[in-house]
């Protein structure tokens, strides 16, 4: 009796501090995700390996939070020869769980790529915000570097400073091979 106890107990703590483990920090490894496009593209971490990653997980309501780091990110990118942007991926994923009418989602999805310039996906069952720990409110902003790590993080409207730091970390990954 007093074994099974001890077992249930243990359990207990072991459930208790796995949902209070931290998020996935600056100099961390990023955790495995899969999201899908509106055109049911798939992508997932292990495709990225090798390149500098510059995601952003958003609420839709939250796309526009961050709008001047996505214009001076995209700015950032034009001025770079084809090589250069052919090892950075630019990632954009609207958290998309429990959406009503996927396919409408899926169409916006497709849209917003249109307007983005680059493929958006859809987090539809919230593993990855999940996974990562990310506040559903805000923009989300993430640079994973080529061997997978996490260099920065950062969720909310970003202050003109942290753009600059999150441009100069960029200039500082690309060069290293």
């Amino acid at each position: 009796m007093k074994k099974h106890l001890l077992i249930v107990c243990a359990a207990i703590c072991c459930s208790a501090v796995s949902c209070f483990a931290a998020k996935p920090g600056v100099d961390a490894p990023a955790p495995a995700f899969k999201v899908v496009s509106g055109d049911k593209q798939t992508l997932t971490l292990d495709e990225l390996k090798g390149k500098v990653v510059v995601l952003f997980y958003e609420a839709k309501r939250a796309v526009e939070q961050n709008r001047n780091l996505k214009n001076v990110l995209n700015r950032f990118y034009e001025r770079q020869p084809q090589d250069i942007k052919n090892d950075i991926a630019r990632v954009g994923v609207i958290d998309c769980q429990g959406v009503l009418f996927r396919g409408a989602w899926e169409s916006g999805l497709r849209g917003h790529s249109v307007k983005e310039g680059i493929t958006v996906y859809g987090d539809w069952d919230g593993k990855m915000g999940e996974d990562y720990d990310f506040n559903t409110d805000e923009s989300n902003v993430i640079v994973i570097d080529r061997k997978g790590m996490i260099r920065y993080r950062a969720s909310g409207p970003l202050k003109d400073e942290d753009i600059g730091s999150i441009e100069k970390l960029l200039e500082s990954l690309v060069k290293e091979s």
